[in-house]
């Protein structure tokens, strides 16, 4: 399923919002950065608003916008909705005693409005360009290769990763542990044990890949650091 994040078949879009991949992809990287840098909320929701209807008419199966959100989203919530309670400002009393700042919910409802509206734009860019068109145009607007290589190698190994998380997880499963929420402390336990070991997988396997890339002769990204 992850793997599909970043597939353009998964997205099922029907069509292309400009047809030349190079000008499309220059001019949603342009909105990305716009809608990420601008405090304006009417604009930021005109935006928006544009961008959510562009994917009405291109056709992209929601399901791909959804599941994307739930993997990426909660990355962004978990520092966000810390804001309101670190943020110095004009106290206001919330539940169960707790107090918030005026100020610091005004950031975090900016930076939630902000993180939805990127993220709709980031699914039409990459339900509309493939891959190979991406990574050809970032390279023709200068990206810095080192980049666009760990794109390619994090797309690429993402489905590894997960794929190595359904083992694990069936392993356990067949020793008889059960993941479902609420279900034991010693589920919360395991879990944690888990993903300490998929960590340190993930980097021995980091380091087997590198060395293969250099057994290769990839030196690419040694010719871009200097």
């Amino acid at each position: 399923m992850i793997g599909g994040f970043f597939d353009i078949s998964e997205a099922g879009s029907k069509r292309k919002i400009i047809k030349s991949a190079h000008v499309r992809v220059v001019t949603l990287l342009i909105i990305l950065c716009l809608a990420a840098s601008i405090r304006n909320y009417p604009i930021l929701y005109a935006i928006g608003t544009t961008v959510f209807f562009l994917c009405v008419w291109a056709g992209i199966k929601w399901r791909y916008v959804f599941l994307r959100m739930l993997f990426l989203i909660p990355f962004g919530l978990g520092a966000i909705i810390l804001l309101p309670f670190s943020i110095e400002g004009k106290k206001q009393e919330w539940i169960w005693g707790l107090t918030i700042s005026e100020e610091g919910l005004s950031v975090a409802l900016l930076l939630i409005s902000k993180l939805f509206v990127c993220h709709f734009i980031l699914c039409l860019l990459l339900s509309t360009t493939s891959p190979t068109e991406l990574f050809h145009t970032m390279r023709k607007i200068g990206v810095p290769i080192v980049i666009i290589e760990i794109i390619k190698i994090t797309m690429r190994y993402l489905a590894v990763l997960f794929d190595e998380i359904d083992r694990m997880v069936t392993a356990q499963q067949a020793r008889g542990l059960t993941f479902k929420t609420f279900a034991s402390w010693r589920s919360y336990k395991r879990s944690g044990e888990l993903m300490g070991v998929l960590l340190i997988r993930s980097y021995h396997r980091s380091i087997r890949v590198h060395e293969a890339m250099i057994s290769r002769g990839f030196n690419s990204m040694e010719k871009e650091m200097k």
